[in-house]
């Protein structure tokens, strides 16, 4: 077994085997849903946390994964070790099978063992192992259960073997790790005590494949440790090295899941075979491999290069991988070109780097040619401020400045510094990257509820998660309008839990069930009222918690409310029609321009209301006249059509089998809607939608316009809105065929005759005013009066404007005698 695809699917057939029974679950994406401490999927368990913290149901207790991971902005990255060592890169595959509350560490470690010595064959005697320094089970399931020697074991401190949390929060517990000896010529005589006891193992002879990790706590955002109420194991395992250690390459970048593109690289750089690079340079064509692999999925994703957060991230990796490509003399763009290379390698295993090629293509391509133009400026800028270090320092703010807004790498920055005799403040620049670094990386989402959270939890953990009744009955052609029999579970007021309120009081209710969708997947909240027997209460906005408990702010309008009371929901049903049209033509939208731009476009984010739509989708550059109405007539062609919109719930892997669209950014569990537009449109999505195009009415674009750089953004409207618009566009047309006393159909002609005819008209005034201030200056020059030989012209034009005035001036200067 020598081939990495072989070593990918023998992982996953030894832990879904009878015997082990692990259930596969496909890759999540390398943007975590639903979690704002981490910008990107960092490790294998990230899409298991809730699994750990016991917050959700389990629909299976043993998991196993190939996890598509992305490390370079945030918490362990060492993006400055990319490129230079075997051990770091940026996008990886981490290999890894999980418990919730079921084996735990001694069926963990045999099958470790087993997996490496009988399936992929490593040699047993070339096997070592570590364990956190307090854990004696560990130890003694490895040298008397599976009998590795104690020489071929340390103990080390919580630095090196206790792992987690992935981000600020959740699983964390000890962990043992594997390691693989490569042999003499990586370190001749070195032990692996003092490899790791020592850190004394700079070529990595002992390389770290599998981590195993025993997740036992849940640490809180205050840092303290709760033991997990599913206590399990987490293992990862980076497919790049074991893939090293078969192949006997000396690095990840000589196997053949990165040799190709290596190759590739090296080619269009034309620096000549890998094999005969020095060192130096071999490491600025890992860091171009390593980066556009990173950059080709995560653009794949639509997560585009900005100036913040993720966007930064891949804005960076870009860029370094720009800087080190001139290190060895290429300054022209040609990262663009090795995009293929990565398709034709991965896209077998990772069918969705195949969709957006083109698209992904030519995001690097203006960001490579916007840097090359961004150098430049930079250049010049630095070369500004350090004219003006008058005591030979330029500050940290300035560096920061450089390297963030023009682009400058740090490294280019100090070097040219340096050269001039001036010093930087590296301490200050430090603090304003790490300020940086953790605005992006928190990226928090603070809601309303926080204060209630645990409230929230301990009303999920009794009574389960609301139930939603707001979804058009089977058969039915009309969504539900109103609910009886709901039970009020919960008040809350001033963050406070109530058992009543009365009149005045704002508060949120939660019920057992409703027929108020709440505000998720870019859909606007339902309004309406809540009522009982004792009162009445205006709903404004619902919120859902992670846990899908809805929350329902509202004011009691009368009399009272109280916990355990039963009541009736009554949603606004006019608004919701108004938001289910707009919804469905969202989709409709979204298919029109998949149809019409092209296959790359993928939402980017949303925004459906009652008075209208709001679509953003990834696009270079701007559509044009046509494109857009294109578009529009295709979505209203759909809608005359007349066409079923049909929903299915399934399971979330067999939802992705029917090819249904999964909405960048939205988390999912085990079972999701899909929403089937007559097969013009299939996708994940649990708003709420007619039960036919038709009733969706007229579908109007309202305008295009740019987001960020390559995300466009539509906005439209349909319905009463739509029908109110045309109106608005009909009377005004009117108005002016009757002003003009043109048919309508010949208005335009009409205006543009009339335009023509003004610009000839003004034409002639401008002429015949010049004439005028001509004469005006004559008669001004002649009545001037001379002061101590300066002649003086003085008057008052009242009702001239300034661009007038300076006109009379002009002609006043032409005709001034000479001297004067």
């Amino acid at each position: 077994m020598k081939k990495s695809y072989e070593l990918r699917q023998a992982f996953i057939d030894f832990f879904t085997d009878d015997v082990r029974r692990h259930k596969l679950v496909p890759s999540s994406p390398l943007v975590p849903p639903d979690d704002p401490t981490l910008l990107f999927t960092t490790a294998g368990m990230v899409q298991f946390k809730p699994f750990y913290a016991g917050t959700v149901p389990l629909p299976y207790t043993r998991a196993c994964s190939v996890q598509k991971c992305l490390r370079a902005g945030g918490k362990g990255s060492d993006l400055e070790n990319v490129g230079k060592t075997l051990r770091h890169h940026t996008f990886f595959e981490m290999l890894g099978n999980f418990s919730f509350g079921d084996y735990f560490k001694r069926e963990a470690l045999q099958w470790a063992w087993e997996f490496s010595t009988k399936v992929v064959g490593l040699d047993p005697k070339r096997i070592y192992a570590s364990v956190y320094v307090e854990d004696d089970e560990a130890w003694e399931i490895w040298t008397k259960e599976i009998g590795l020697p104690e020489n071929h074991m340390v103990r080390l401190g919580a630095k090196d073997n206790f792992w987690g949390p992935a981000g600020e929060t959740g699983a964390c517990g000890p962990c043992s790790e594997l390691y693989y000896d490569r042999g003499e010529q990586y370190g001749p005589g070195l032990s692996f005590q003092q490899a790791t006891l020592e850190d004394k193992d700079p070529e990595t002879r002992y390389i770290e494949y599998w981590n195993c990790v025993f997740p036992q706590y849940d640490q809180q955002k205050d840092g303290t440790r709760l033991p997990l109420k599913n206590r399990g194991v987490d293992t990862g395992m980076g497919l790049e090295r074991l893939t090293c250690i078969v192949q006997e390459a000396r690095s990840p970048y000589e196997t053949d899941l990165m040799k190709p593109i290596v190759d590739a690289a090296c080619n269009f750089m034309k620096c000549g075979s890998y094999e005969d690079l020095p060192l130096q340079h071999k490491q600025c064509v890992n860091v171009v491999a390593d980066h556009i692999r990173a950059l080709v999925f995560a653009l794949s994703e639509g997560i585009l290069p900005s100036n913040d957060g993720r966007g930064y991230v891949l804005r960076r990796l870009l860029r370094r991988a720009a800087r080190y490509a001139r290190r060895l003399g290429v300054d022209q763009p040609f990262m663009y070109e090795l995009v293929d290379v990565v398709v034709e390698l991965m896209g077998s295993i990772y069918p969705e780097i195949k969709e957006n090629t083109d698209l992904v293509k030519r995001v690097i391509r203006m960001e490579e040619e916007t840097y090359a133009q961004t150098l430049g400026s930079g250049l010049q800028k630095l070369e500004s401020l350090l004219e003006k270090c008058a005591n030979g320092t330029l500050s940290g703010e300035d560096v920061f400045l450089l390297c963030s807004t023009y682009g400058l790498p740090y490294d280019d920055v100090c070097e040219v510094a340096s050269d001039r005799g001036i010093k930087v403040e590296t301490e200050s620049y430090q603090k304003c990257v790490a300020q940086h670094r953790e605005e992006s990386r928190k990226a928090a989402k603070g809601t309303r509820f926080e204060e209630i959270y645990d409230h929230i939890k301990e009303i999920f953990l009794q009574s389960g998660k609301t139930k939603f009744l707001g979804y058009a009955l089977a058969g039915k052609e009309y969504p539900v309008a109103s609910a009886d029999n709901l039970r009020v579970l919960a008040i809350f007021k001033n963050n406070e839990r109530v058992s009543r309120a009365i009149v005045g009081d704002s508060v949120i209710v939660v019920l057992d069930a409703t027929p108020f969708y709440a505000e998720s997947g870019g859909q606007v909240a339902d309004t309406g009222k809540i009522l009982s027997s004792r009162g009445t209460l205006r709903v404004t906005d619902v919120q859902k918690s992670h846990e899908d408990i809805f929350l329902h702010f509202a004011t009691v309008e009368e009399g009272e409310i109280q916990e355990d009371d039963t009541v009736r929901g009554e949603i606004d049903i006019e608004r919701r029609w108004d938001i289910m049209r707009n919804h469905t033509a969202t989709h409709l939208l979204q298919g029109a321009l998949k149809t019409i731009v092209g296959k790359h476009v993928t939402q980017q984010g949303s925004y459906v209301g009652p008075k209208y739509l709001r679509f953003d989708f990834t696009n270079p550059e701007a559509l044009t006249h046509e494109q857009i109405a294109e578009c529009e007539r295709l979505v209203n062609e759909q809608i005359m059509k007349n066409l079923p919109v049909t929903f299915a719930e399934m399971d979330l892997e067999e939802a992705r089998k029917t090819g249904a669209i999964a909405p960048f950014g939205e988390r999912y569990g085990a079972t999701v809607r899909v929403i089937n537009i007559s097969d013009w449109e299939l996708e994940f999505c649990g708003g709420t939608h007619v039960q036919q195009t038709g009733y969706i009415g007229p579908f109007i674009i309202l305008g295009e316009s740019a987001v960020s750089a390559g995300v466009r953004r539509i906005e439209a409207t349909t319905g009463r809105n739509a029908i109110q618009i045309i109106q608005q566009e009909r009377d005004t047309l009117k108005a002016l065929s009757e002003l003009l006393c043109v048919s309508r159909d010949k208005v335009l002609e009409r205006v543009e005759t009339v335009q023509e005819e003004l610009k000839e008209l003004r034409k002639d005034l401008a002429q015949w005013r010049s004439r005028v201030y001509a004469q005006q200056a004559g008669t001004l020059l002649q009545e001037a009066e001379e002061i101590n030989g300066v002649r003086i012209v003085v008057a008052a034009f009242p009702d001239l404007d300034a661009a007038q005035l300076r006109e009379i001036y002009d002609q006043l200067k032409s005709r001034r005698p000479e001297g004067h």
